[in-house]
């Protein structure tokens, strides 16, 4: 989807520096973009038709490590209260079975 991320990771061949591009670039990505929806009317480009990843729009969460324990941080969004914000973010243990799941 993004040209010029597959552009940064196709001539990368050690895999440690194109986990370190991929996750540099993915930990700035917040939300799940969902897919363009499809027009009905609209006549499909037959020339290059626009792949989806089949998203879903769900705000995406921190993942702190902390020993062995990972931990899920949700950012409060900027609309809630005054008196929310002075608040810490959520933050909780993310256990084995949500992984999996």
């Amino acid at each position: 989807s993004d040209l010029n991320f597959a552009d940064k990771i196709r001539h990368v061949r050690d895999p440690k520096r194109r986990m370190g591009i991929v996750w540099a670039h993915c930990k700035t990505k917040m939300v799940c973009e969902a897919d363009e929806p499809k027009e009905e009317g609209a006549e499909a480009d037959v020339d290059d038709p626009k792949k989806g990843h089949g998203g879903c729009g769900h705000i995406q969460p921190l993942i702190r490590k902390e020993g062995l324990k990972l931990f899920v941080q949700y950012k409060r969004p900027k609309d809630d209260d005054e008196d929310v914000k002075s608040l810490q973010p959520d933050k909780r243990l993310f256990t084995p079975s949500e992984v999996y799941t």
